[in-house]
């Protein structure tokens, strides 16, 4: 795709996605609208999907209403190696699936795609949630699976949140962050609102709710203009009495998502900030369950105040000021206006969007994080100048802020360890013996074990029956090999495991294709070594994650189902059936038969396969053999 294919937002379609986000919601019976906008520089199709005001569509259960994302929808929503969903909101979820099934965005969209049209998806409120919903659908369905480069943007309005942070690392895997842009105004509720599970706003929400749907109903068909459901906080007026909600009912709401949110927060700074916090100040808050939601993609805060919008794409630091921002900031502040103020935000994106946003010179956080801990006179002005709202945190804020970029930064770091270890970088020589030196790299090991692998080829036995058997030099050197390695490996993984890899490692095409090599090569060894020791269970109910992972990276970058058998492990299936045969136990001669006629199948479907090398793949051509001749005559193939 050309750079002018791509959809670059501006003022004016953002101004034009939040006006049909609010057009959206006056339909009673459609889930979305659809409206295009043309101009001298673009044509856009823009979907506009409208929220719902009843509690059922936004919480599930009376906790926090998360389920297991529908994995036929949205495959890449988990983490490839561990093959664990993501957790979304099961209640917008489900008024997804309903949209897919009883209405035509899927043909619309297939039109759409076809006619190489530029798409922008958008939603006000609960309605944003079906945005990323069908923002998420479209690239799995175009850009991943038929692998066509849909020019398509996600622009919501005071969104809740949908997803954890497993959603979160597979966007960010799969270079979809940059899709989504979420307006969040400083102090709006309801992108906070999933923090809190709803046992603990269920007394206030469903009034909240109604009257929002009520203005909406009224006040904004009439004028088109922001109805001032709650009254805006203003210094030095009292705010007046008549109002949907009375000032308890805001207070209550307010307090408890925003100790909730707290509790969140926090616990995620003390992640962010291992090893230094105590052990009883972690202690503290594993005991507290918590909101299993957090952000991803773009932020941009916003306020109705003369500050310049902020742009934040660091989800640690977006889930920080998601509760920072909702501090008062001096002790004068009403807290019954405040709560109030709270509410009316989630009604003022268009105040914000009218007053024009400035899209190209807004305020980035990556360009202000190096001043918040400084005190000198220049540095602060630097950060009271760019954005108030920031320059106005408590040190405990920005100590937080802070530490969400040094994590991601040592995560880098870790990345570039890694990188080193892979190959030598800055030399197209071809490596020889007499380059290799005692530091190896994991490229130079499997060249080795791949010269192993072909020096049998041509033998009496071949490399797998050759590394059982352990009676020449170079088996035992393909055996520290092997060793070195898979020590390399499960460092890789266990970093994966606690997330101290950068979120998009997974998805390298350098790594899928290394993890794949060294899987093809060295699992077979793995399989052998272990049969060589006769060990009691079957490899397979103890295979090691070195092989679970790579094996699981080689399927999502080729868009294929998981497959329990495969073209590195069928060996270990092979020796099962083996000692079947030499001592039967579980299986009758005729399912030993079928099970090797199954691997037979297998093989010859992987040897056609043209993105498999045959040079990386052992077959095991003459323990098939063998196996077969000790079956009885009449069982042979």
């Amino acid at each position: 795709m050309t750079e002018s294919m791509e959809l670059d937002l501006n003022d004016e379609l953002i101004s034009a996605a939040h006006f049909q986000s609010m057009e959206a919601h006056k339909d009673n019976q459609q889930h979305y609208k659809k409206h295009g906008v043309s101009s001298s520089s673009m044509e856009v199709l823009i979907f506009a999907f409208k929220g719902s005001w009843e509690v059922e569509d936004w919480y599930d259960d009376d906790h926090f209403g998360e389920t297991d994302v529908d994995h036929h929808l949205f495959p890449s929503l988990q983490r490839i190696g561990e093959g664990r969903l993501a957790k979304v909101n099961k209640a917008f979820l489900q008024r997804f699936q309903n949209l897919l099934k009883n209405s035509r965005f899927q043909t619309e969209v297939e039109k759409a795609v076809k006619e190489g049209k530029k798409i922008l998806i958008t939603g006000h409120s609960s309605g944003g949630a079906m945005a990323s919903f069908a923002t998420l659908w479209i690239l799995e369905e175009y850009a991943r699976k038929r692998a066509i480069k849909v020019p398509i943007r996600c622009v919501t309005f005071g969104s809740p949140l949908i997803g954890d942070g497993t959603l979160s690392h597979a966007v960010q895997r799969q270079n979809w962050a940059a899709r989504f842009t979420h307006f969040v105004m400083e102090h709006d509720i309801i992108p906070r609102l999933m923090l809190a599970p709803k046992t603990s706003v269920q007394g206030h929400l469903p009034d909240i709710l109604k009257s929002f749907q009520q203005k909406l109903n009224t006040n904004y068909q009439k004028s088109r203009k922001f109805p001032k459901l709650f009254h805006k906080m203003t210094p030095g007026k009292p705010v007046p009495r008549e109002r949907s909600v009375e000032d308890d009912q805001a207070v209550a709401f307010f307090e408890n998502v925003t100790i909730n949110a707290s509790v969140v927060a926090r616990r995620a700074a003390f992640d962010l900030m291992e090893p230094t916090n105590s052990l009883m100040e972690k202690l503290s808050v594993d005991f507290v369950k918590v909101s299993p939601y957090r952000p991803f993609g773009t932020y941009v805060f916003c306020n109705r105040d003369e500050r310049q919008p902020l742009v934040v794409d660091n989800v640690n630091a977006i889930l920080q000021l998601l509760f920072y921002f909702l501090q008062l900031t001096n002790e004068n502040q009403n807290l019954a206006d405040f709560a109030l103020n709270s509410l009316a935000e989630s009604l003022g994106y268009e105040e914000e969007v009218k007053n024009g946003l400035q899209w190209q010179n807004l305020v980035d956080l990556k360009d202000l994080n190096a001043h918040l801990l400084t005190h000198n006179h220049t540095a602060g002005d630097a950060v009271g100048m760019s954005n108030k709202a920031l320059s106005e945190l408590s040190e405990e804020a920005k100590w937080c802020l802070v530490a969400a970029e040094e994590a991601e930064n040592r995560k880098k770091e870790n990345e570039r360890l890694i990188d080193t270890s892979m190959r030598r970088y800055g030399s197209n020589q071809t490596r020889s013996e007499a380059t290799r030196t005692e530091n190896k790299i994991i490229e130079d090991i499997l060249d080795e074990i791949r010269e192993y692998k072909e020096k049998h080829a041509n033998g009496n036995t071949d490399y797998y029956e050759a590394f059982k058997l352990q009676d020449q030099h170079d088996d035992f050197m393909a055996n520290v090999n092997r060793l070195v390695l898979a020590k390399l490996l499960d460092v890789i993984i266990e970093m994966l495991m606690r997330e101290d890899l950068p979120d998009g490692f997974e998805g390298r095409k350098e790594w899928v294709d290394l993890g794949t090599e060294f899987r093809r090569l060295v699992e077979p060894l793995d399989i052998a070594n272990y049969y060589r020791h006769s060990k009691g269970n079957g490899y397979m109910e103890v295979r090691p994650k070195r092989y679970k992972f790579t094996q699981r990276w080689y399927e999502q970058a080729n868009v294929t189902g998981f497959e329990s058998i495969s073209e590195s492990s069928f060996m270990a299936e092979v020796e099962e059936l083996k000692k079947e045969v030499e001592e039967p136990w579980k299986k009758t001669l005729a399912e030993v038969k079928a099970g090797l006629e199954s691997i037979d199948k297998q093989v010859q479907r992987w040897i056609s396969d043209e993105k498999i090398p045959e040079k990386d793949v052992f077959w095991g051509e003459s323990m098939i053999s063998t196996l077969w001749k000790k079956l009885p005559y009449d069982h042979r193939n």
